[in-house]
């Protein structure tokens, strides 16, 4: 995750300069103190491509056109290494195991910093009820995947026997679904399609097969956005799954279907359940099995209250329902001072209709709790403990006279969370990713580490042989390709065996890790993180390199 700016005592698991440790001393990694009481004297390096020796050459080596420079960069580099190609080869045979020792971890549970933020600015903090002050156990994905799968046999006349098929990890938050073709996949950030990520129903696609149906691994821009589904939040798990599952069965059977078909079914089936599908009142039956209490959660926001900070919910739930989740998870932390949770917030927003109430929105109305009803008059202000349906951040800015980036709101769906605060109000916002502590503990595990040390070593050797020629450097190259194919997939697969990380393709930040970097300053697994932050803390971004940029370390 070195493409995602953070904030920690430790720093990045890996740099390439420290993974670049042959047993030759051909190639050295380390810049070298050298003697200035001679300025004359050459470095006492013997294979450095840039030494005094070579400067000249070099120079008039670029003066040529680009004809000669090709024939002769590509005749001479390997003397200009001052290596030859047996020699190479042989560095990579005897390469050791880099003792990374001495590397620090990341801490799983600490706040990652996109944008540089003063928490003494913030003076109103917002939060989202799903899995943002609620986190969910993975039971509640089970349970919608039943749901729904019921909705679609019973609702929708699919077949009975898709009921056999059960929810498991086949897919991973961050995917698109090509409602043209019905394919799910995994992107980077310049819309590249990750090889071995593409899937009809359970079933990857090769390379090939997918050039055959793109014209190349990149998508275009206008494709992307007239055909392709963005599934972003953790809800989108148990839709990508019965999607992939129906397309396997329907393809399995040779029974026809259109793929945007399926999709609109399943996305209909899955909204059902939440809306009045009993999944709430599921949840609200058995609230230990489905939502994980946190102790730390109550010492956050009663931090935050002591402090003076104004808060409020903005959820698209129900009041009936968050409030049993909320009584559930806070209730019994308030302490001596607070009887109930509702006491913590300035204003409760319900039903607000994300992401359109941050749009054209809808008029507050006030809601009665006891008596279930709405009052028809206009809402002119916010009452503490009261409770307020529909809306538009329009209409919330007026009211509240909130503004700005003194508004700090938390919330675990890229679009329907952050992208709009962000661009409409210039609200400060955090991302909440639940599996955020799994990917760093993956990355903390001595195994990865030094599978992606030996990854690098193995790249750094393929960029050095394409210089040489021959039969010989063709089909060592062509071995070193292989390789790091092999190790490609061993470093994705303990993310997850199908997709992998959903912060990183191969090489690059997936197009979710992008979105996650432009709309949200600050990104955690969870809420509770920041109880260790003093409020006056300042987030400061870690210097994010270019390709072109020197790494210090």
């Amino acid at each position: 995750m070195n493409f995602l700016n953070r904030v920690s005592k430790s720093k990045s698991i890996l740099k390439s300069s420290n993974c670049i440790n042959y047993c030759t001393t051909a190639i050295p990694t380390q810049k070298q103190n050298y003697s200035t009481k001679n300025e004359n004297t050459t470095p006492p390096i013997k294979n450095d491509l840039f030494t005094p020796n070579t400067f000249q050459s070099i120079v008039g080596y670029m003066n040529k056109p680009f004809e000669g420079k090709q024939s002769e960069y590509s005749q001479t580099h390997h003397s200009v290494l001052n290596m030859t190609l047996d020699q190479l080869i042989e560095m990579y045979k005897n390469r050791k195991v880099v003792d990374l020792s001495h590397v620090p971890t990341l801490d799983p549970q600490d706040v990652f910093v996109n944008g540089e933020l003063k928490l003494a600015e913030v003076d109103v903090f917002g939060f989202d009820y799903d899995y943002t002050l609620a986190n969910y156990s993975d039971q509640v994905q089970h349970l919608i995947y039943d749901l729904a799968t019921s909705y679609l046999v019973d609702e929708q006349n699919y077949p009975a026997e898709l009921k056999n098929l059960k929810y498991d990890s086949f897919a991973i938050r961050g995917l698109h679904f090509d409602m043209n073709h019905g394919l799910l996949m995994k992107l980077d950030f310049l819309n590249n399609i990750q090889p071995g990520a593409i899937y009809h129903g359970r079933k990857s696609l090769t390379k090939e097969q997918v050039i055959e149906k793109y014209g190349s691994m990149q998508l275009k821009k206008y494709y992307c956005e007239n055909f392709l589904k963005p599934m972003s939040d953790i809800f989108c798990l148990p839709e990508a799954c019965l999607i992939s599952n129906t397309i396997q069965y329907l393809t399995e059977h040779n029974l026809s279907f259109e793929p945007r078909i399926i999709y609109e079914d399943v996305t209909k089936a899955v909204g059902k359940v939440h809306l009045g599908g009993g999944l709430h009142d599921q949840i609200i039956e058995n609230l230990p099995l489905y939502l994980n209490k946190h102790p730390l959660l109550g010492d956050f926001l009663l931090k935050l209250k002591k402090a003076g900070k104004k808060l409020f919910l903005l959820t698209n739930n129900s009041y009936y329902y968050a409030n049993h989740g909320m009584k559930y998870l806070l209730n019994d932390q308030l302490g001596d001072e607070y009887t109930d949770w509702t006491d913590l917030f300035d204003v409760i927003i319900t039903q607000c209709d994300k992401p359109s109430f941050f749009g054209k929105g809808r008029p507050f109305r006030l809601f009665d709790p006891s008596s279930q009803r709405l009052d028809w008059r206009e809402v002119s202000e916010f009452t503490p403990k009261k409770v307020y349906v529909g809306g538009s951040l329009k209409k919330f800015t007026e009211i509240s006279k909130w503004r700005g980036r003194s508004v700090m709101y938390f919330g675990d769906h890229l679009f329907s969370d952050l992208v709009e605060p962000s661009l409409r109000e210039g609200w400060k916002t955090v991302s909440i990713i639940k599996e955020l502590e799994t990917e760093v503990a993956i990355q903390n595990s001595p195994k990865y580490r030094e599978q992606l040390a030996d990854l690098l070593q193995l790249e750094d050797v393929i960029r050095r042989c394409q210089f040489f020629k021959g039969e010989k450097k063709d089909l060592f190259l062509e071995k070193l390709k292989q390789e790091r194919y092999q190790k490609r997939i061993a470093l994705k697969e303990p993310f997850n065996p199908n997709f992998g990380s959903i912060f990183r393709t191969h090489s690059n930040p997936t197009s979710f890790a992008l979105s996650i970097q432009r709309y949200g300053d600050l990104y955690t697994s969870k809420i509770e993180n920041f109880t260790s932050y003093p409020l006056n803390y300042v987030f400061y971004p870690s210097r994010n390199y270019l390709p072109h940029e020197f790494k210090l370390n």
